[in-house]
């Protein structure tokens, strides 16, 4: 088994952590955009109407049995199936960077003869953002909207970094 493959997703079930190691990663697309409404109003260095859409994560990878055991990739397909189908919440590390609370919303699997003892395919992770989490106001205050806030100060600010200055906005 590929321990050290370059990307790996945990799950828990019933206070049980599962771990899916692939025999080999092909490639990772990182997807993390924005949704922008060209109706909204912009100015400054605040864009209103700049939404951050969930980030989303596709999985290029190959299962075969012949590092494992006969049957071994067809039981890795079911427990990626199963886990699709009851939508259990899970964690996806790559060497870039960790991604939790992610769904897994697509399989496209190939078993070609190429791969007689496996499949290779795709597949497609999305962030998911709990419903009751959009109304919080918690939630609105990472949004990038344009709401200034008093700091009570009219003193020389201080000037962060670019890197402190996004961080502090999430």
């Amino acid at each position: 088994m590929n321990r050290r493959a370059s990307a790996y997703v945990m799950t828990k079930v019933l206070n049980t952590v599962y771990t899916v190691y692939f025999s080999g990663v092909i490639s990772i697309e990182h997807s993390l955009s924005l949704n922008l409404q060209k109706d909204s109003a912009q100015g400054g260095d605040i864009i209103n109407g700049a939404r951050n859409k969930p980030n989303q994560l596709t999985l290029s990878v190959i299962e075969t049995d012949t590092e494992h055991w006969q049957g071994w990739s067809s039981d890795v397909l079911k427990a990626l199936e199963t886990m699709k189908r009851c939508r259990y919440l899970c964690t996806v590390v790559t060497s870039l960077a960790s991604y939790s609370n992610m769904l897994l919303t697509e399989i496209t699997v190939t078993q070609d003869e190429e791969n007689q003892c496996g499949w290779s395919g795709d597949l497609v992770f999305t962030e998911y953002a709990a419903a009751s989490g959009w109304n919080s106001p918690s939630f609105k205050s990472r949004n990038n909207s344009s709401t200034r806030t008093n700091t009570g100060s009219a003193g020389t600010k201080k000037v962060d970094n670019p890197y402190q200055q996004v961080t502090a906005r999430l």
